[in-house]
Protein backbone atom coordinates (compact mmCIF):
# COMPACT_ATOMS: atom_id res chain seq x y z
CA UNK A 1 0.00 0.00 0.00
CA UNK A 2 1.56 3.49 -0.89
CA UNK A 3 -0.33 4.80 2.59
CA UNK A 4 2.53 3.33 5.16
CA UNK A 5 0.54 4.35 7.96
CA UNK A 6 1.57 4.06 11.44
CA UNK A 7 -0.90 2.19 13.90
CA UNK A 8 -1.70 3.37 17.15
CA UNK A 9 -0.09 1.20 20.08
CA UNK A 10 -3.70 2.06 22.07
CA UNK A 11 -6.21 1.27 19.40
CA UNK A 12 -4.27 -1.36 17.66
CA UNK A 13 -2.10 -3.25 20.44
CA UNK A 14 -3.49 -6.17 20.58
CA UNK A 15 -2.71 -7.13 16.99
CA UNK A 16 1.17 -5.88 17.85
CA UNK A 17 1.42 -8.23 20.39
CA UNK A 18 -0.17 -10.92 18.88
CA UNK A 19 1.86 -10.02 15.57
CA UNK A 20 5.77 -11.47 16.38
CA UNK A 21 6.39 -11.97 12.48
CA UNK A 22 6.92 -7.98 12.90
CA UNK A 23 9.49 -8.40 15.05
CA UNK A 24 12.16 -10.17 12.39
CA UNK A 25 12.26 -6.52 10.55
CA UNK A 26 13.68 -5.20 13.53
CA UNK A 27 16.09 -7.84 13.85
CA UNK A 28 17.19 -7.72 9.84
CA UNK A 29 18.29 -4.02 10.92
CA UNK A 30 20.09 -5.49 13.97
CA UNK A 31 21.72 -8.18 11.43
CA UNK A 32 23.88 -5.43 9.25
CA UNK A 33 25.75 -4.85 12.12
CA UNK A 34 26.51 -8.59 12.44
CA UNK A 35 27.10 -9.11 8.69
CA UNK A 36 29.18 -5.67 8.68
CA UNK A 37 31.69 -7.07 11.64
CA UNK A 38 32.27 -10.46 9.50
CA UNK A 39 32.94 -8.27 6.56
CA UNK A 40 35.53 -6.62 8.41
CA UNK A 41 36.76 -9.99 10.19
CA UNK A 42 37.23 -11.17 6.34
CA UNK A 43 39.01 -8.08 5.29
CA UNK A 44 41.20 -7.98 8.12
CA UNK A 45 42.09 -11.81 7.93
CA UNK A 46 43.31 -11.72 4.00
CA UNK A 47 47.27 -12.16 3.24
CA UNK A 48 49.00 -9.36 2.81
CA UNK A 49 51.10 -8.97 0.00
CA UNK A 50 52.75 -5.88 0.40
CA UNK A 51 51.53 -2.27 1.67
CA UNK A 52 49.48 -1.15 -0.81
CA UNK A 53 47.51 -4.26 -0.71
CA UNK A 54 47.17 -4.29 3.26
CA UNK A 55 45.41 -1.06 2.57
CA UNK A 56 41.79 -0.14 2.08
CA UNK A 57 42.52 3.36 0.69
CA UNK A 58 45.80 6.26 -0.09
CA UNK A 59 44.80 9.87 0.91
CA UNK A 60 47.19 11.65 -1.36
CA UNK A 61 49.52 8.69 -1.71
CA UNK A 62 49.55 8.07 2.30
CA UNK A 63 47.78 4.35 2.82
CA UNK A 64 45.02 3.47 5.52
CA UNK A 65 45.62 -0.16 6.03
CA UNK A 66 43.11 -2.73 6.93
CA UNK A 67 43.50 -2.75 10.50
CA UNK A 68 43.04 0.76 11.29
CA UNK A 69 39.69 0.26 9.59
CA UNK A 70 39.25 -2.83 11.51
CA UNK A 71 39.95 -1.28 14.64
CA UNK A 72 38.01 1.84 14.34
CA UNK A 73 34.60 -0.12 13.08
CA UNK A 74 35.03 -2.74 15.91
CA UNK A 75 35.61 -0.03 18.55
CA UNK A 76 32.11 1.82 17.25
CA UNK A 77 29.98 -1.10 17.06
CA UNK A 78 31.80 -3.81 16.21
CA UNK A 79 31.73 -5.32 20.20
CA UNK A 80 27.75 -4.88 20.06
CA UNK A 81 28.05 -6.79 16.51
CA UNK A 82 30.54 -9.49 18.02
CA UNK A 83 27.98 -10.27 21.05
CA UNK A 84 24.96 -10.58 18.41
CA UNK A 85 27.04 -13.62 16.53
CA UNK A 86 28.30 -14.67 20.01
CA UNK A 87 24.80 -15.03 20.71
CA UNK A 88 23.74 -16.40 17.61
CA UNK A 89 25.57 -19.63 17.87
CA UNK A 90 24.85 -20.07 21.48
CA UNK A 91 21.32 -20.23 20.44
CA UNK A 92 21.79 -22.45 17.97
CA UNK A 93 23.83 -24.50 19.70
CA UNK A 94 21.00 -24.76 22.58
CA UNK A 95 18.76 -25.88 19.96
CA UNK A 96 20.35 -28.50 18.66
CA UNK A 97 20.97 -29.47 21.85
CA UNK A 98 17.24 -29.66 22.35
CA UNK A 99 16.96 -31.30 19.19
CA UNK A 100 14.73 -28.53 18.00
CA UNK A 101 14.66 -27.64 14.43
CA UNK A 102 12.63 -25.57 12.38
CA UNK A 103 10.91 -27.45 8.78
CA UNK A 104 11.18 -25.25 5.21
CA UNK A 105 7.68 -25.42 6.15
CA UNK A 106 7.54 -23.45 9.00
CA UNK A 107 10.10 -21.12 7.70
CA UNK A 108 8.06 -20.21 4.54
CA UNK A 109 4.99 -19.52 6.75
CA UNK A 110 7.13 -17.21 8.58
CA UNK A 111 8.60 -15.28 5.57
CA UNK A 112 5.07 -15.48 4.04
CA UNK A 113 3.11 -13.87 7.24
CA UNK A 114 6.21 -11.23 7.01
CA UNK A 115 5.47 -9.70 3.97
CA UNK A 116 1.54 -10.41 4.39
CA UNK A 117 1.53 -8.63 7.49
CA UNK A 118 4.44 -5.89 6.85
CA UNK A 119 4.62 -5.24 3.37
CA UNK A 120 0.60 -5.91 2.48
CA UNK A 121 1.56 -8.91 0.70
CA UNK A 122 4.02 -7.38 -1.80
CA UNK A 123 7.06 -9.96 -2.62
CA UNK A 124 8.37 -6.33 -4.08
CA UNK A 125 8.22 -4.29 -1.36
CA UNK A 126 10.14 -7.06 0.82
CA UNK A 127 12.65 -7.22 -1.64
CA UNK A 128 12.79 -3.38 -1.37
CA UNK A 129 13.32 -3.22 2.29
CA UNK A 130 15.94 -5.78 2.41
CA UNK A 131 17.96 -3.70 -0.30
CA UNK A 132 17.46 -0.77 1.85
CA UNK A 133 19.38 -2.67 4.86
CA UNK A 134 22.06 -3.93 2.43
CA UNK A 135 20.31 -7.40 2.85
CA UNK A 136 19.84 -10.05 0.77
CA UNK A 137 16.77 -12.53 0.94
CA UNK A 138 19.16 -15.60 2.28
CA UNK A 139 20.55 -13.09 5.03
CA UNK A 140 17.20 -12.95 5.83
CA UNK A 141 15.35 -16.12 5.51
CA UNK A 142 18.51 -17.30 8.27
CA UNK A 143 17.57 -14.62 10.84
CA UNK A 144 13.34 -15.67 10.12
CA UNK A 145 15.14 -19.39 11.12
CA UNK A 146 16.96 -18.15 13.74
CA UNK A 147 14.06 -15.96 15.19
CA UNK A 148 11.54 -19.60 15.08
CA UNK A 149 14.40 -20.97 16.91
CA UNK A 150 14.32 -19.07 19.94
CA UNK A 151 10.97 -18.59 20.14
CA UNK A 152 10.64 -22.56 20.45
CA UNK A 153 13.11 -22.29 23.14
CA UNK A 154 11.26 -19.38 25.27
CA UNK A 155 8.10 -21.57 24.38
CA UNK A 156 9.31 -24.80 26.28
CA UNK A 157 9.71 -22.29 29.40
CA UNK A 158 6.64 -20.57 29.90
CA UNK A 159 4.01 -21.30 32.15
CA UNK A 160 0.73 -19.46 32.16
CA UNK A 161 -2.37 -19.47 34.56
CA UNK A 162 -6.02 -18.55 34.51
CA UNK A 163 -5.07 -15.81 37.21
CA UNK A 164 -2.00 -14.30 35.42
CA UNK A 165 -4.53 -13.94 32.36
CA UNK A 166 -7.63 -12.39 34.09
CA UNK A 167 -4.97 -10.03 35.79
CA UNK A 168 -3.54 -9.28 32.34
CA UNK A 169 -6.97 -8.37 30.75
CA UNK A 170 -7.76 -6.08 33.24
CA UNK A 171 -4.60 -4.05 33.19
CA UNK A 172 -4.79 -4.01 29.56
CA UNK A 173 -8.93 -3.83 28.59
CA UNK A 174 -8.08 -1.11 25.81
CA UNK A 175 -5.91 -3.80 23.86
CA UNK A 176 -8.80 -5.86 23.66
CA UNK A 177 -11.88 -3.39 23.09
CA UNK A 178 -13.45 -3.50 19.60
CA UNK A 179 -12.31 0.55 18.21
CA UNK A 180 -14.61 2.37 15.98
CA UNK A 181 -13.96 1.13 12.61
CA UNK A 182 -14.37 2.73 8.88
CA UNK A 183 -14.00 0.94 5.88
CA UNK A 184 -13.53 2.67 2.76
CA UNK A 185 -11.97 2.47 -0.67
CA UNK A 186 -9.71 5.38 -2.19
CA UNK A 187 -8.65 6.82 -5.84
CA UNK A 188 -5.40 8.49 -5.18
CA UNK A 189 -4.14 11.33 -7.71
CA UNK A 190 -1.00 13.54 -8.31
CA UNK A 191 -2.97 16.63 -8.60
CA UNK A 192 -6.01 18.37 -7.64
CA UNK A 193 -7.24 18.74 -11.83
CA UNK A 194 -6.95 14.89 -11.65
CA UNK A 195 -8.83 14.51 -8.17
CA UNK A 196 -11.38 17.09 -9.84
CA UNK A 197 -11.91 14.81 -13.04
CA UNK A 198 -12.84 11.95 -11.05
CA UNK A 199 -15.20 13.42 -9.00
CA UNK A 200 -16.62 14.65 -11.95
CA UNK A 201 -17.19 10.91 -13.80
CA UNK A 202 -18.08 10.10 -10.48
CA UNK A 203 -20.69 12.44 -10.64
CA UNK A 204 -21.74 11.25 -14.00
CA UNK A 205 -22.13 7.72 -12.56
CA UNK A 206 -18.59 6.78 -13.08
CA UNK A 207 -17.98 3.65 -11.89
CA UNK A 208 -15.50 4.07 -8.54
CA UNK A 209 -13.59 0.30 -9.06
CA UNK A 210 -13.07 1.48 -12.65
CA UNK A 211 -12.27 4.86 -12.18
CA UNK A 212 -9.55 3.41 -9.46
CA UNK A 213 -8.27 1.03 -12.06
CA UNK A 214 -7.76 3.91 -14.18
CA UNK A 215 -6.95 6.98 -12.57
CA UNK A 216 -5.10 5.96 -9.26
CA UNK A 217 -1.60 5.82 -8.39
CA UNK A 218 -2.02 3.72 -5.49
CA UNK A 219 -0.87 0.40 -7.26
CA UNK A 220 -0.85 -1.78 -4.01
CA UNK A 221 -5.08 -1.67 -4.45
CA UNK A 222 -6.09 0.33 -7.77
CA UNK A 223 -6.65 -3.42 -9.68
CA UNK A 224 -9.42 -4.18 -6.00
CA UNK A 225 -11.26 -0.95 -6.88
CA UNK A 226 -8.93 0.98 -4.50
CA UNK A 227 -10.36 -0.75 -1.71
CA UNK A 228 -8.49 -0.39 1.90
CA UNK A 229 -10.31 -2.48 4.43
CA UNK A 230 -11.73 -1.52 7.96
CA UNK A 231 -9.43 0.60 9.75
CA UNK A 232 -9.53 2.12 13.41
CA UNK A 233 -8.39 5.59 14.36
CA UNK A 234 -4.76 6.09 15.01
CA UNK A 235 -3.68 4.18 11.94
CA UNK A 236 -3.67 6.45 9.01
CA UNK A 237 -2.45 10.07 8.15
CA UNK A 238 -4.51 12.92 10.10
CA UNK A 239 -5.39 14.53 6.86
CA UNK A 240 -7.03 11.12 5.40
CA UNK A 241 -8.31 10.20 8.83
CA UNK A 242 -10.32 13.28 9.70
CA UNK A 243 -12.03 13.27 6.20
CA UNK A 244 -12.56 9.23 6.81
CA UNK A 245 -14.53 9.62 10.18
CA UNK A 246 -16.51 12.48 8.96
CA UNK A 247 -18.33 10.52 6.36
CA UNK A 248 -22.01 8.95 6.06
CA UNK A 249 -21.75 5.43 4.69
CA UNK A 250 -22.21 5.81 0.72
CA UNK A 251 -20.87 9.18 0.52
CA UNK A 252 -17.98 10.26 -1.51
CA UNK A 253 -15.45 12.77 -0.28
CA UNK A 254 -13.78 15.77 -1.68
CA UNK A 255 -10.22 15.64 -2.39
CA UNK A 256 -8.42 15.35 0.88
CA UNK A 257 -4.60 16.02 0.04
CA UNK A 258 -1.69 14.43 1.93
CA UNK A 259 1.98 13.87 1.45
CA UNK A 260 0.92 11.09 -0.89
CA UNK A 261 -1.28 12.99 -3.40
CA UNK A 262 -4.74 13.84 -3.34
CA UNK A 263 -7.29 11.01 -2.30
CA UNK A 264 -11.62 10.48 -3.30
CA UNK A 265 -12.57 8.87 -0.32
CA UNK A 266 -15.53 6.74 -0.60
CA UNK A 267 -17.21 5.38 3.13
CA UNK A 268 -18.45 1.71 2.89
CA UNK A 269 -19.27 0.84 5.91
CA UNK A 270 -18.68 1.43 10.00
CA UNK A 271 -18.31 -0.36 13.10
CA UNK A 272 -18.62 1.30 16.15
CA UNK A 273 -16.92 0.79 19.56
CA UNK A 274 -17.99 -1.86 21.64
CA UNK A 275 -16.11 -3.01 24.75
CA UNK A 276 -15.70 -6.97 25.57
CA UNK A 277 -15.56 -9.20 28.59
CA UNK A 278 -13.08 -11.27 29.51
CA UNK A 279 -14.80 -14.73 28.48
CA UNK A 280 -15.59 -13.40 25.25
CA UNK A 281 -12.09 -12.52 24.51
CA UNK A 282 -9.92 -15.54 27.66
CA UNK A 283 -8.10 -17.09 24.57
CA UNK A 284 -6.76 -13.86 22.79
CA UNK A 285 -5.86 -12.49 26.55
CA UNK A 286 -3.53 -15.76 26.61
CA UNK A 287 -2.09 -15.84 23.53
CA UNK A 288 -1.55 -12.10 23.98
CA UNK A 289 -0.30 -12.71 28.00
CA UNK A 290 2.29 -15.51 26.16
CA UNK A 291 3.49 -12.88 23.63
CA UNK A 292 3.82 -9.99 26.44
CA UNK A 293 6.43 -13.00 28.06
CA UNK A 294 8.39 -13.96 24.87
CA UNK A 295 10.84 -10.61 25.18
CA UNK A 296 12.06 -11.50 28.53
CA UNK A 297 12.20 -15.14 28.19
CA UNK A 298 14.54 -15.24 25.17
CA UNK A 299 16.46 -11.96 27.27
CA UNK A 300 16.86 -14.40 30.01
CA UNK A 301 17.47 -17.59 28.08
CA UNK A 302 20.20 -15.58 26.34
CA UNK A 303 21.58 -14.58 29.58
CA UNK A 304 22.02 -17.55 31.06
CA UNK A 305 23.34 -19.14 27.18
CA UNK A 306 25.96 -16.62 27.94
CA UNK A 307 27.03 -17.56 31.73
CA UNK A 308 26.84 -20.92 31.41
CA UNK A 309 29.20 -20.89 27.95
CA UNK A 310 32.74 -20.97 27.48
CA UNK A 311 33.58 -18.06 25.26
CA UNK A 312 37.32 -16.67 24.70
CA UNK A 313 37.57 -13.22 23.38
CA UNK A 314 40.52 -12.98 20.91
CA UNK A 315 39.66 -9.40 19.48
CA UNK A 316 40.91 -7.30 22.79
Amino acid sequence: MIMNMEKDVKTNGLNKLLNPRLLIVVCAVLLVAVIALAVLLSLNMKGSGGAESDSVALVNGEPIGRNELFDAMYATGGKEALEQLIARELIIQEADKNELTISEEELEEEIAGIIDESFGGSYEDFLSALNLYGLNEEDFREDARLNLLVRKLAMAEIETTEEEARQFYEENQFLFAQPEEVEVRHILVETMDAAEEVLAQLSADGDFGELAAEYSIDFSNKDNEGYLGFFSRGTMVPEFEEAAFALEIGEISSPVETDFGFHIIEMLDRKEEAEVVYDDVSAEVMDALIENKIPQIINSLVQSLFEGAEIEYLLD
